[in-house]
């Protein structure tokens, strides 16, 4: 064979494999263009309008803990176990804490022995210097009494009276005597009796002198000794007060005796303590710990958990809480006690009704800006296939409407002002069919006229 023949051969041969390239080109471009078509069954149901979002189911849950620390001794609940409220849960080694509770008793006995010492003493003392002030006192208020200086002057000038009466007498008779030319001898007899008169006249006058200083003497004397009882009372009264008031051995002691008491009652708590009960009714979920492990007491005995990081969780067998998160500028379209529709892919349920019950009034605000508010929301119905954490896409209801002809949205198209939608028909063929549609929700619409259940509708790969 000649070279020329050789390339012709070759050149057909590779003409024919072209346009055999070519056609089967030609052929899965009709083929991938037929598999482009996609088409949905037309469907009865309910519209749902409002707003969506994923979410997470959340089984509610109560921590219970020990809220003093110890050995555990006792555990009484094993995991699926259903517990009533009040249920012994678990119990603590009793022996360190009865310990504690005997030497918190003894301790108060003490104190309270101190306490009452300390008030008997100082009550003593206060007691005695208290009748000291109020004998002082007394002395403080005593009055002059000058009954018996007054009628010692009294008697010295009704003497000096009488002296002076009998001098001026005795004047008058000498005068007379003279005048009448007495004799010599009875003058001078008169002129005797005066002198001695006026003798008894000053003798009489000293008595008064003295008793009128007797009486000075006294009052100066009597006030005297009242400044000095005004003295010692005004001490006494300041050493009785500091006393009263400079109690602090009873203050210390009281202190300690009420500190006493508080340590007593932590003894007694902290021995109550050691029993755990079941703080609310519900399923055993998690049990973490065993016979002999060391307990940490905490703060609170019961708290409400997401993490599951109690010694005994329990699970809320009567509730499923469903957790969505919303836009800032859809929150106003949700409120408490609003309808919900939830599905839970999961376990194929779809629908399922619920309420919303929380709203949070504090954002969350992403990296990127986007502020949205988590809504709370919980089912009508417990479903225990239905497991805490599983994904959760949630309706929050505005408006439904039950047992409408549904498509969706994709399949609808307008020409000339009209709706339209291509229907599969027999055969691989497809119809152009005008329809009129009701609500939508954004997705799906309502067909009110112009396409019935069953039939399918072109959603892509039609031109329109």
């Amino acid at each position: 064979m000649t070279n020329k023949k050789v390339a012709r051969k070759i050149i057909v041969f590779i003409l024919v494999i072209s346009i055999a390239l070519v056609l089967s080109s030609c052929s899965g471009s009709e083929q991938e263009q037929e598999a482009k078509i996609s088409t949905q069954e037309v469907k009865q149901g309910n519209l749902v309008i409002g707003l969506y979002a994923d979410g997470r189911i959340t089984i509610p849950s109560v921590n219970a803990d020990f809220m003093v620390s110890g050995e555990l001794d006792k555990v009484n609940v094993t995991v699926g176990q259903t517990v009533s409220k009040g249920n012994l849960l678990a119990v603590l080694d009793l022996e360190d804490l009865s310990d504690a509770l005997k030497a918190a008793e003894r301790d108060l006995a003490k104190a309270k022995s101190a306490y009452e010492d300390a008030v008997s003493s100082l009550d003593y003392s206060v007691a005695s210097e208290k009748i000291k002030l109020d004998s002082l006192y007394e002395k403080t208020k005593l009055s002059f009494d000058d009954t018996t200086f007054m009628r010692a002057i009294e008697d010295a000038n009704s003497k000096l009276s009488e002296k002076m009466a009998n001098l001026i007498q005795l004047e008058e008779d000498h005068a007379k005597a003279v005048a009448d030319g007495a004799q010599q001898e009875v003058l001078g007899k008169l002129s005797s009796s005066i002198e001695e008169s006026k003798s008894a006249v000053a003798s009489a006058e000293a008595v008064v002198e003295t008793a009128n200083y007797n009486l000075a003497a006294a009052r100066e004397k009597f006030t005297a000794e009242q400044k000095t009882a005004k003295e010692n009372y005004d001490l006494q009264k300041l050493k009785y007060e500091n006393l009263v008031n400079s109690n602090m051995s009873i203050v210390n002691a009281k202190y300690n005796w009420e500190t006493a008491q508080a340590k007593l009652e932590v003894a007694k708590e902290n021995l109550e303590n050691a029993y755990l009960y079941a703080p609310v009714s519900g399923k055993i979920a998690q049990v973490n710990g065993s016979v002999g492990d060391w307990m940490t007491g905490k703060t609170g005995s019961v708290s409400s958990q997401t993490d599951n990081g109690g010694f005994v969780v329990i699970t809320d067998p009567d509730k499923i809480m469903v957790s969505g998160s919303i836009n800032e500028g859809d929150i106003t379209g949700v409120e408490i006690g609003q309808s919900v529709k939830v599905n839970v892919d999961a376990v194929g349920l779809m629908g399922l009704p619920g309420k919303v019950t929380e709203i949070d009034s504090l954002p969350k605000v992403d990296n990127s800006g986007i502020v949205t508010y988590q809504v709370i929301s919980e089912l009508d119905e417990v479903d225990e296939r239905i497991l805490d954490g599983m994904s959760a896409f949630t309706s929050y209801i505005k408006r439904e409407k039950e047992n409408v002809t549904l498509i969706s949205n994709k399949a609808i198209f307008m020409e000339d002002g009209k709706q339209y939608v291509w229907v599969e028909l027999e055969n691989n063929e497809y119809e152009k069919r005008a329809v009129t549609a009701g609500l939508t929700n954004g997705s799906q619409s309502e067909i009110v006229e112009g396409i019935a259940v069953g039939e399918s509708v072109v959603t892509a790969g039609m031109d329109k």
